[in-house]
């Protein structure tokens, strides 16, 4: 099964029509269409919105490697983590959370947002 017959079936799975599926992730219709249809292979942003939005995890609708969801134990181990490491603030958490579904793209953007804020901090 490729990439585009998964996304197809997860957008089944959730009862949404192309349309309703598109609003959820930002994306018209007909660029839904072109993806299913195989005709245009889905971007690593649509890949991580549909992931974020849907809470699948990008290796299977990437490659088809189970599970199609991360496990409570992953959530759990997350949890621990932030715990340990003391974080509150909510959004270092879901930052945490969600580095994982980033693309390699927006990683590097965040490490360079990141890198900028330590420099200008030890100015």
């Amino acid at each position: 099964m490729t990439v585009n017959e998964r996304i197809k079936e997860l957008r089944i799975s959730q009862g949404l029509t192309m349309e309703q599926f598109g609003e959820r992730i930002g994306i018209k219709r007909s660029s839904i269409s072109l993806i299913e249809s195989g005709k245009n292979n889905p971007s690593d942003q649509t890949i991580m919105l549909i992931c974020r939005e849907f809470g699948y995890n990008e290796e299977w609708l990437r490659d088809g490697i189970e599970p199609k969801k991360p496990t409570i134990d992953e959530d759990m181990e997350y949890g621990q983590i932030c715990a340990e490491l003391g974080i509150s603030d909510n959004r270092a958490k879901q930052i945490i959370l969600n580095y994982g579904r980033f693309s390699p793209d927006d990683k590097k953007l965040f490490w360079e947002y990141i890198d900028r804020l330590i420099h200008t901090a030890e100015q």
